[in-house]
């Protein structure tokens, strides 16, 4: 069901009553207000509000579908499956010798996830958090990045000396600090501009001396 007619005292009791046999938040309707409550004259001519409540169409479905029609602008035969939550969009695309793809470090699916990201939020008037990965990418590479600053963290600690690690984008070099900032032995840092942005693993200086 997406559209519900109720009554009510007041407008917004009837639109409460619309919402609840919706089973959805008022952020994700709008409502009409068909007719506006009156109170009785002398007991004659009263009327309740009357409200039409539409529940949107959420932004998964558009989603999916552009991405599909994306893709097949490129050339490659590929479906998108989509996982929707309330704060974002997960689209996982599935097809053959999809490695073009993705890219370099990924940086053609980050280029089509943030052309995606565009496209919703113009059609939706807000935006939203939009995930765009193929052949599981993103989480094969976050499990290489967390390797790599584990062994960074590791050489910063031993040898007691920063180290730099290659130059990457705003969603690998956040994987990296995230999986660090737990670890007493070093602190991290991000340094460079633009494309040369880069995680910078410092060792953490021993605590003074009590006296």
């Amino acid at each position: 069901m997406s559209v519900s007619e109720a009554s009510g005292r007041t407008v917004e009791e009837a639109v409460g009553r619309a919402l609840a046999e919706l089973g959805v938040p008022r952020d994700q309707v709008d409502v009409e207000v068909v007719q506006e409550p009156r109170q009785a004259l002398l007991g004659l001519g009263g009327r309740e509000a009357k409200v039409r409540v539409t529940r949107r169409a959420t932004p998964g479905p558009f989603a999916q579908k552009t991405a599909e029609a994306i893709l097949s602008l490129m050339g490659y035969e590929a479906t998108a499956d989509l996982e929707e939550t309330q704060d974002a969009l997960a689209v996982t695309l599935s097809g053959r010798e999809l490695g073009a793809l993705i890219g370099g470090h990924g940086r053609t699916l980050d280029a089509l996830e943030f052309l995606l990201g565009l496209h919703v939020a113009r059609r939706h008037g807000r935006r939203i958090l939009v995930v765009l990965d193929a052949e599981g990418y993103r989480a094969r590479r976050e499990r290489a990045l967390r390797e790599v600053g584990q062994q960074a963290a590791d050489r910063a600690a031993n040898e007691g000396k920063a180290v730099f690690l290659e130059p990457m984008g705003p969603r690998d070099r956040r994987t990296v600090h995230l999986a660090l900032q737990d670890d007493a032995r070093v602190k991290t840092s991000s340094e460079g501009e633009d494309d040369e942005r880069r995680v910078v693993v410092h060792p953490q200086e021993p605590p003074s001396p009590t006296e």
